[in-house]
């Protein structure tokens, strides 16, 4: 015997999903502007520039057309991020961009995972 699945409000979805989309491109933006700032202005170079922008515009066409697998490949992306934010903020000698780029990262990741699943929800819900 089948168990019946669970049926979900989808207004309540479909209202977080759209405060998930907001707070992903607030931090998708955030993240675009620190790398430019950080690297254009401040100490780095076009290069490094170059090197961390472009993973994050791999997935822009994507995120545009509201592509379930585009955030999750943003959530892969965005463990390099993390993972080397997290490495920098605990050296002594870093300065405040390492931890906005660990902030940003992880409030993107977990938004962009929780975007899916959502959109996943409502997918599922409408059939």
């Amino acid at each position: 015997m089948a168990k019946n699945p669970k049926t979900i409000d989808t207004a309540a979805v479909a209202g977080k999903l759209a405060v998930a989309r907001k707070l992903n491109w607030v931090c998708y933006a955030g993240l675009l502007v620190l790398f430019a700032v950080w690297n254009l202005f401040l100490d780095g170079s076009i290069k490094w520039w170059l090197l961390q922008t472009i993973p994050l515009l791999l997935v822009l066409p994507g995120m545009l057309k509201q592509h379930q697998r585009s955030y999750l490949w943003l959530c892969f992306i965005l463990l390099l991020y993390i993972t080397a934010g997290i490495v920098d903020v605990m050296m002594p000698t870093r300065g405040w961009q390492h931890g906005a780029l660990t902030a940003l990262s992880l409030i993107l990741f977990v938004s962009a995972m929780m975007t899916s699943r959502w959109q996943v929800q409502l997918h599922n819900a409408k059939r």
